[in-house]
């Protein structure tokens, strides 16, 4: 299962964003029991707000909600989360689940 957060920023946050994420949001995610899977952002040369993808994996719901119990009791989680809110303006958090599909022949 994949936790997909695409949060939007300003241009000038991106930077920030993205060492925040690598930096306290890898250690209180992997640290909780959540394994990092991608990060990507859209492009910056065209003049617009950008969004940045991040990429969580575990195994099911069980496995989250423990994971979320982790991450509240993380007193790293609250800096975090604060810091993230301000940089950001927007975005979505949505939790994916893997297909298997196979080619049409």
């Amino acid at each position: 299962m994949h936790l997909v957060d695409t949060v939007e920023v300003e241009p000038e946050h991106v930077d920030r964003y993205l060492e925040l994420v690598s930096t306290l949001g890898m250690a209180v995610m992997t640290g909780a029991g959540a394994s990092f899977v991608s990060c990507a952002t859209t492009p910056g040369d065209v003049g617009e707000r950008q969004h940045i993808q991040v990429v969580w994996a575990f195994d099911d719901f069980v496995h989250w909600n423990e994971i979320r119990k982790n991450m509240v009791l993380d007193p790293r989680y609250h800096e975090y989360g604060g810091t993230a809110a301000s940089l950001r303006v927007g975005g979505t958090r949505r939790f994916f689940v893997p297909v298997t599909l196979s080619p049409s022949l």
